[in-house]
């Protein structure tokens, strides 16, 4: 629910990181900017960008590529997809 996506982003910290639009505090510069993130082909440049991936990597980002800055954040499924959904359809 892109909806329910604002509140999970606030509370795992995804702003310290990444710029994100109409989401306070989300203005950090250490991640990519994820301003029209369902535009771009990959994401974390290795993953095809669906909104499945999107989950999998919010979830499981140093298991799917250990050398990322991305920390694990214990980001729980249902978060994950509320978050995804936030991202790719409220940009």
């Amino acid at each position: 629910d892109p909806q329910r996506g604002r509140e999970p982003i606030l509370r795992h910290g995804c702003g310290a990181c990444h710029v994100i639009d109409r989401v306070a505090r989300a203005n950090g510069r250490v991640g990519p900017k994820l301003q029209d993130i369902h535009e771009q082909i990959y994401l974390a440049g290795i993953l095809p960008n669906t909104a499945e991936n999107m989950v999998t990597w919010i979830m499981f980002p140093q298991k799917l590529n250990p050398k990322t800055a991305m920390p694990n954040l214990d980001v729980q499924e249902q978060d994950a997809r509320h978050i995804a959904a936030y991202l790719f359809h409220n940009q």
